[in-house]
């Protein structure tokens, strides 16, 4: 500006002795880089302005103390965090075999009822055998109006083997004998006999497998003809179980009897099928009978139990509607059953004490009622350290 003033003046250009303001700000920034700043400036600005190689990262875990920080090596990959291990998958329970697909309904329904006094006694002979005694009095079940069955009732340590025979006065003799081979494999075999009346022996063995997911079962036994089965069950869904058996008797060249079902059991429901095809005892001509059974049971508590079963026969067209309960305690049981054959029954059982069964039968006009009492062997005590 005093130069272009000094040329519309005229006067001559001469060098400016005062600096002009670019000169000035200049010179001021060199001087400023050039002075040195004091400890306590420089250290604000440390603390204004923090470096990036301190800057913590956000996703960081917090470190304690007491931890001793080692830095990864050079060129190494940090390793990502590893998820806790997850559990094992809870063990489902074995599969049915096809013959107790209902047995929450035949506990409820195949009550034992008896008639007149019943004793049930048993002495501890040692750990593992126990002899039982068993007498009726005033029972319709004998002509002579009374039984008495003695035997020992053994189980090995661990309950892989069990045995169990009875011989009464009345001339029968039975046993029946329980091998577990392995975790999956298990023997049967029981034996009937009678010394007065022939026509009563029996015989019979069977092997059952239970895998994974399925079960096979045989059977060979004797009942006056020589007799055979197969059954085989498959768990579709930890729910659902599908299977059937067949059985083959030696009578009129061969008789076929053969059965196939389903079973569904969730929480408190357990509900069962199945279709039955064997010859018609009534047909003069050998036909074959189709019998339908559909069963359902709800535990309506820890204690409580309610079933009922529904069954249809074809081409006779008969059918027939049960119902059922059943109220356990700890050491006692109450059963009832009542259907529409005219057959009501219950049974109350103490197995430490007193039990009662009445069965009323108005079809027949069969009326049975009878008194138990159980006389069971004293706690072993335990002897001193």
């Amino acid at each position: 500006l005093l130069l272009a003033r000094r040329r519309r003046l005229g006067l001559a250009a001469v060098a400016p002795t005062t600096p002009t303001v670019s000169a000035m700000l200049s010179t001021a920034a060199h001087a400023a880089r050039e002075e040195p700043r004091p400890a306590w400036a420089r250290a604000l600005r440390r603390l204004a302005a923090p470096s990036r190689a301190f800057a913590a990262p956000s996703a960081a875990r917090p470190v304690l103390c007491e931890e001793p920080v080692v830095p990864p090596l050079a060129g190494e990959a940090q390793a990502e965090p590893t998820m806790p291990a997850a559990g094992k998958e809870e063990e489902r329970p074995p599969p049915v075999h096809f013959e107790m697909f209902s047995k929450e309904w035949q506990q409820m329904s195949q009550q034992d009822n008896w008639d007149g006094f019943r004793i049930e006694a048993a002495t501890q002979v040692t750990k593992w055998l126990q002899a039982s005694h068993t007498l009726f009095l005033g029972t319709q079940l004998r002509e002579s109006g009374y039984i008495y069955q003695f035997g020992p009732t053994f189980q090995a340590e661990g309950g892989r083997t069990a045995l169990i025979a009875r011989c009464g006065l009345d001339g029968g003799v039975n046993g029946r004998l329980i091998q577990k081979l392995g975790a999956s494999c298990e023997v049967k075999a029981s034996s009937q006999t009678h010394l007065k009346e022939p026509q009563r022996n029996m015989h019979d063995a069977s092997f059952e497998y239970t895998g994974k997911d399925w079960t096979f079962g045989t059977k060979l036994a004797w009942q006056g003809a020589c007799l055979g089965g197969a059954s085989f069950t498959q768990r579709i869904l930890p729910s659902l179980h599908l299977g059937g058996d067949v059985t083959m008797v030696a009578v009129n060249n061969l008789m076929v009897i053969g059965q196939v079902g389903a079973r569904w059991s969730e929480g408190k429901d357990t509900f069962t099928v199945s279709v039955n095809r064997q010859p018609d005892p009534k047909s003069p001509v050998g036909a074959n009978m189709h019998e339908a059974r559909m069963q359902y049971v709800r535990r309506l508590s820890e204690r409580l139990s309610l079933g009922t079963e529904l069954k249809y026969s074809h081409p006779d067209k008969d059918s027939g509607l049960s119902m059922a309960y059943e109220y356990t305690f700890r050491n006692a049981r109450v059963q009832g059953l009542l259907d529409t054959d005219g057959k009501v029954s219950c049974s109350v059982f103490d197995f430490q004490g007193l039990g009662f069964s009445g069965m009323i039968d108005y079809a027949r006009s069969d009326y049975k009622f009878g008194v138990l009492m159980h006389v069971m062997p004293p706690e072993q005590q335990q002897q001193p350290m």
